[in-house]
């Protein structure tokens, strides 16, 4: 109570692209500062949920930014609002998500002299390319505004890593390896499934990058295999460079080879009844869904991919492909087929405890109680 008193007056600000994912994998932080007494302050673009936060100690504050866009008018714009808001409101801490308030809101706050905490959910799609005049541009960006930060938060060692390598910060700077959001065990339960379908399932936005395109190459090859199934499961996105569309995913609902659902808000009545989530990302910050299959004991087949051979580092845990193989995905595929039900135990009992040791959400909260330090 104590230091409830003590925080009173002090104020963290947390800054995303989104209010969706302030809400998604924030919510429990920001529900622990607001019991600690600090006044929280959420700066993101507008969108449904928003209405999510209603706390009379949460301000909201609606931040005009392009998740994806690369007009110069409009980025020069979404800086000179971070700035003006925060030097409106003075935030005592600011801790900024995704790419854009990682790098405009450490601008600010190096301007400003604001405590800033940067967390790299994920290094973006743009570091994927081995060459880009934009890759370049976005590196000497993040190496101007990260230099003034407290701490840079990693959520897979990997990442930090490359990071390093380019210069962007010095391998001295203070930087952390946080599990992403962390995954909360009581939420979840697994389900006793009865019917001997077996089910592969795949949960992730429809883009390239998060290897759906070999997912679904994968699946065509058992279409005449009636007690093997394969769903997709995941918001299309048209809009974007990396999307696939309705067009080519049709061709493969209607030959048989998959069945397909839009975005679910709940996902774990579908991954509960899976027998296996196949993900063959590309490259991931840290992977929730991964933590989800795990937390309730169902099977994985994944990449060697950063964020995804952190929860699966070898195939006594799951089962491991390459990325960007269908012909390796497809031998995962085959290799499971061929366990039996207690290698399948042992496989998902030893990822369970792997997971609830390094990636629970009380790990993650602690990181975040730890910043005290910068406030008070």
């Amino acid at each position: 109570m104590e230091k409830a008193i003590n925080n009173k007056n002090k104020s963290i600000a947390l800054v995303s692209n989104n209010y969706w994912t302030l809400y998604k994998f924030r919510y429990d932080v920001i529900q622990m500062f607001l019991k600690k007494g600090y006044q929280v302050i959420l700066i993101a673009g507008k969108d449904l949920y928003h209405q999510k936060f209603n706390d009379t100690q949460i301000k909201k504050i609606y931040l005009p930014i392009d998740e994806r866009g690369l007009n110069p008018i409009s980025e020069i714009k979404t800086l000179i609002k971070l700035y003006q808001y925060y030097k409106k409101i003075k935030p005592d801490l600011t801790i900024h998500f995704t790419i854009k308030p990682n790098i405009y809101g450490s601008m600010v706050c190096k301007f400003l002299n604001i405590n800033s905490i940067s967390f790299i959910t994920g290094i973006g799609r743009i570091f994927l390319k081995n060459k880009s005049i934009l890759k370049n541009i976005i590196i000497k960006l993040y190496r101007f505004a990260l230099s003034n930060n407290k701490e840079v938060w990693f959520t897979n060692k990997m990442d930090r890593e490359l990071f390093i390598k380019n210069k962007i910060i010095h391998k001295s700077f203070i930087s952390k390896i946080v599990p992403g959001a962390g995954i909360c065990f009581n939420n979840y339960k697994k389900s006793l499934r009865q019917d001997k379908e077996i089910k592969f399932l795949m949960i992730s936005r429809v883009l390239k990058y998060k290897g759906v395109i070999e997912f679904l190459k994968v699946a065509e090859t058992y279409k005449n295999n009636e007690n093997i199934k394969f769903m997709l499961l995941g918001a299309l996105n048209d809009d974007d460079p990396e999307g696939i569309d309705r067009e080519f995913l049709n061709k493969y609902i209607q030959n048989g080879s998959m069945s397909y659902l839009d975005y679910q808000e709940d996902i774990m009545p579908l991954l509960s009844n899976a027998s296996c989530l196949i993900h063959p990302s590309y490259r991931e910050g840290m992977s929730t869904v991964l933590l989800e299959a795990a937390s309730i004991k169902i099977p994985i087949i994944t990449t060697s991919a950063p964020g995804c051979i952190d929860i699966i580092p070898d195939n006594s845990y799951g089962l491991l492909c390459k990325p960007k193989s269908v012909n390796s995905l497809r031998v995962a595929v085959d290799r499971f087929l061929e366990l039996k039900d207690e290698d399948k135990d042992k496989m998902t009992n030893k990822t369970y405890n792997h997971v609830k040791k390094n990636f629970s959400r009380d790990v993650v909260l602690k990181k975040y109680e730890e910043l005290d330090v910068y406030i008070n």
